[in-house]
């Protein structure tokens, strides 16, 4: 089985990664962007964990540590399958265990360790975790209907889509500085997040731009750095995967 090893996000990028400016999910430091434009795209390849018993009930998860039911663990298997191929320089994920269980799928067919990180957990979602969907549109019918809307609802601890979008991008950025240029980073998280983290990596407000829907268990999102023209990073495909019989690679792949 290939190693797991935990990254501090205090710590900032692992060795050899170059740090992120402030407040920029580019990953690119000042000074260095023509040096950029010169090398090789990188890819991340954004990958959401395998179904969970919430998932199937239709149970808010948030940051709750919901593990992989049976099914999850058979579609993290076939997913890393596919993803194998592209055969990635570094896989990162989100310390909760649906999606390490879901990483580890695939670290155990390239050889590479998974790099914990914290920052790619799942938004937290306070009172409403654990419970399922059509009980929160009973008992809060007012805040379930302005969370349809896409409104942050801070007085029942959800975190904003802000926070998540800022924290989860950072990580992605990291991850990315952690490769060589023209490789790809695996990076598996959550269904919110990543809908958080990738509006943000495309410099587009999380607040207020709801242009994607959640991806499927197991599906996942590429993203390419580089190019002339911001953003910084370009969404080149989205809930990809082949669980359904479906082509799960795009033909660049």
């Amino acid at each position: 089985m290939a190693e797991i090893r935990s990254v501090d996000p205090a710590a900032g990028p692992s060795a050899g990664a170059s740090a992120s400016p402030a407040g920029s999910p580019s990953g690119v430091p000042a000074g260095a962007q023509s040096e950029a434009l010169r090398l090789p795209p990188t890819r991340a390849v954004i990958w959401r964990h395998g179904q969970t018993a919430h998932n199937r009930e239709g149970r808010i998860q948030g940051a709750s540590d919901i593990p992989l039911d049976e099914v999850g663990v058979a579609q993290a298997q076939h997913a890393a399958k596919q993803l194998a191929p592209l055969a990635p320089a570094a896989i990162w994920s989100s310390d909760l265990s649906r999606a390490r269980t879901t990483a580890q799928a695939l670290a155990d067919l390239v050889g590479l360790p998974v790099h914990l990180d914290e920052r790619l957990r799942e938004r937290q979602f306070g009172l409403w975790e654990g419970l399922a969907v059509t009980e929160i549109a009973e008992r809060w019918p007012d805040q379930f209907h302005r969370w349809r809307l896409g409104e942050d609802l801070p007085e029942i601890g959800m975190e904003t889509r802000a926070s998540a979008a800022a924290r989860i991008s950072q990580a992605v950025a990291d991850a990315a500085a952690s490769v060589p240029p023209g490789s790809y980073v695996v990076i598996t998280t959550h269904g919110g997040g990543s809908v958080c983290g990738i509006t943000a990596l495309m410099e587009l407000d999380p607040t207020d731009w709801l242009g994607l829907r959640v991806m499927r268990n197991a599906h996942w999102a590429v993203l390419e750095r580089g190019g002339s023209r911001p953003p910084a990073w370009r969404l080149v495909g989205y809930d990809l995967g082949d669980l359904e019989g479906k082509p799960g690679l795009t033909p660049w792949a």
